[in-house]
């Protein structure tokens, strides 16, 4: 049986579709006023090869839309403007006060304990770890020990005012000091050093940077004194959004895809260490020299 649309019943199924219309737009006005707010991540902008305002992205960037990704939320960046000369692993160059505003939401790359790099600041707290990073040794065509005791009387490159000075001091090499990385890989370079100590990440890009024909010594194993876990800082408060945060990084290192970030940029990572720097782990270098374990 075939139904036909009188003259009456038209305005009737015009004013369905109008109100269907309606319904439609009032969902989408519903969904975009329920739409996830972005993940605003505090980032430096000068901090290769952490995250670059002129350049490539970076490693905490990129993983930082990695995360927001699987939280189903935008990332926004909040840039903080720094000294470009400012590289060592203990400074304190952390936007930090921007987090305790609530001007950002994390900071990625948080080297722990929180007690050392938050300041004891009882409104942040520090997720778990998600990879460790370490000073590592460096050589550019000569002969370079892999091992920490094996450095004795060495003359070996490092960056000025970092832990690493110490390091070589309690293994009695003999530190060369420059103030940035590449000046140090140039002083390699030119055999006014035998090698490098230098943080890794930093180093890292530098080397892929440029065709030096330097690199990582291979067989060199950081000890504990040289190494650190890096965590995502928030406020104390959020507790669900660390606990979010952590179970995407937590993905993100089963699927090898923190891994493939980090190779982008040079950068070598480890898995989280069972111990890291201490000053009993600073004078433990002491007792390598004299023949213990590493």
């Amino acid at each position: 049986m075939t139904t036909t649309l009188t003259g009456r019943a038209r305005p009737v199924l015009r004013a369905l579709h109008a109100t269907a219309g309606v319904a439609v737009l009032l969902l989408g006005v519903s969904g975009a006023q329920a739409a996830a707010p972005p993940l605003k991540v505090c980032v430096l902008v000068h901090n290769a090869p952490y995250a670059m305002h002129a350049d490539a992205p970076g490693f905490d960037l990129d993983t930082a839309t990695a995360v927001a990704q699987k939280l189903r939320r935008p990332l926004e960046p909040v840039w903080t403007n720094n000294d470009p000369e400012i590289t060592e692993i203990d400074d304190s160059d952390f936007p930090v006060r921007k987090l305790v505003r609530g001007q950002c939401d994390a900071i990625f790359s948080m080297p722990g304990p929180a007690a050392a790099t938050l300041g004891q600041d009882p409104k942040l707290a520090l997720g778990a770890p998600y990879y460790g990073a370490a000073f590592e040794l460096v050589g550019c065509g000569g002969e370079v020990p892999p091992q920490m005791r094996a450095l004795r009387s060495h003359a070996i490159a490092i960056q000025s005012q970092t832990v690493a000075h110490f390091a070589l001091l309690m293994v009695k090499a003999q530190p060369r000091t420059y103030f940035s990385i590449k000046s140090a890989l140039e002083g390699i370079r030119q055999q006014e050093a035998e090698g490098g100590l230098l943080w890794g990440p930093t180093t890292g890009w530098q080397l892929q940077q440029s065709a030096s024909g330097c690199s990582f010594v291979a067989g060199y194993a950081p000890p504990a004194a040289l190494r650190w876990n890096q965590h995502v800082a928030t406020r104390s408060g959020d507790a669900q959004l660390r606990a979010d945060i952590d179970h995407a990084l937590s993905a993100l290192n089963q699927s090898g895809d923190l891994k493939r970030i980090a190779a982008r940029y040079g950068v070598p990572i480890y898995p989280p260490f069972a111990s890291t720097y201490s000053l009993g782990a600073i004078n433990d270098l002491a007792r390598v020299r004299s023949g213990g374990t590493e």
